[in-house]
């Protein structure tokens, strides 16, 4: 597929459902603080876990593309859901690195867990069913089966701010039972929403170490981008902008939330 024309400068392009790519986004700004970032947020199509596979493999070419078009040099799927969903026709279509956040999270759960630990996932529906950490974690030689909990509401509370505690405490208290049930070494949190829950999550499971995939995953994205001379140089200035197909103010909100700062370029698209 023909590509814009991109250097070592180029952005990286992210994207997720809405607010829990930034989680990706706030590793990158730490470990790799050259290189610039376009995000596409596609809240006004929220959420992504309880939707078809198809349909979200859909809007994840779409979005590929729409960043491909804007310079972008290479993709992180910074949602589970999409990853699951979309990663192989994704590695088709777009030029450049691609990389999904499940592969290193299962390698960041053995390296937490080990092959003879036992490992937790909390994530999407639409990621828990599709089985996706299982065959990798399976394939990395963890032993012992996986121990998953589906959480849809959490999406539902970072969206909003997690401006109301006892909801957040009480959807915790709730889906942390089967590790009560069915204590786990490591926990991933498989949806990249769940790290701004880390606080709630590590009072409900004291002693479970948390897993979250973003740095790994970035990790990995800068051995690919090195080993295609496409790290940024170190004297760049990292630049970031936002698209979100829903609600730029809510979105402004949770960019404070995340980042720390709301003042980035942050532009509206309607999807035809």
């Amino acid at each position: 597929m023909a590509g814009h024309k991109v250097s070592a400068n180029s952005p990286i392009g992210v994207f997720d459902s809405g607010t829990g790519g930034l989680t990706v986004v706030r590793q990158l700004r730490n470990l790799l603080p050259n290189e610039s970032v376009l995000y596409f947020a596609d809240t006004g199509r929220l959420p992504y876990g309880t939707k078809p596979q198809s349909q979200v493999r859909e809007f994840s070419v779409q979005i590929g593309e729409f960043l491909r078009e804007r310079g972008a040099k290479a993709l992180i799927i910074a949602c589970n859901t999409a990853t699951a969903a979309s990663l192989s026709a994704l590695e088709e279509t777009f030029p450049g690195p691609v990389i999904g956040v499940i592969g290193p999270g299962a390698q960041s759960a053995i390296a937490a867990a080990g092959t003879e630990g036992k490992v937790g996932l909390i994530a999407t529906d639409g990621t828990v069913q599709s089985g996706v950490y299982d065959r990798e974690l399976e394939d990395l030689g963890l032993k012992s089966a996986l121990v998953k909990q589906g959480c849809p509401d959490f999406v539902t509370l970072v969206e909003s701010g997690l401006e109301d505690r006892e909801a957040v405490q009480g959807a915790v208290k709730r889906y942390m039972k089967p590790f009560h049930e069915s204590p786990v070494d490591a926990l991933i949190l498989g949806c990249t929403h769940f790290p701004l829950l880390s606080e709630y999550i590590a009072e409900e499971l004291p002693g479970v170490k948390l897993v979250d995939p973003a740095i790994q995953t970035v990790n990995n994205l800068k051995q690919m981008l090195e080993e295609r001379g496409l790290l940024a140089e170190p004297d760049s200035q990292a630049e970031y902008k936002f698209f979100v197909s829903g609600d730029v103010e809510a979105f402004k909100r949770n960019l404070r939330m995340v980042l720390g700062r709301d003042d980035y370029p942050v532009e509206h698209v309607a999807w035809q």
